[in-house]
């Protein structure tokens, strides 16, 4: 049996129960856990830009530790897949 069958069959009835109980918080609730996860991607990615010890003129290692940065949260891009 494809293994990605019941990986994506197990994402998904996660997902339902996660929005189910994300649906019973209200914008009050939610909103300072919103805040508090972004801003603490952007405190990353502000600390990848600026870490001195990485020697990349190009920025490419910079640009691929913030896509990883992203990555690690669920926030995927299709500009840098491999």
């Amino acid at each position: 049996m494809n293994a990605e069958i019941p990986k994506a069959l197990y994402n998904k009835t996660l997902e339902q129960l996660v929005m189910t109980y994300v649906s019973t918080l209200s914008i009050e609730e939610l909103a300072p856990r919103l805040n508090a996860e972004a801003m603490n991607l952007l405190s990353e990615i502000k600390a990848i830009l600026d870490d001195d010890a990485v020697e990349d003129p190009e920025c490419f290692h910079r640009i691929d530790e913030i896509v990883s940065a992203f990555w690690a949260k669920g926030i995927y891009t299709s500009r840098h897949d491999w």
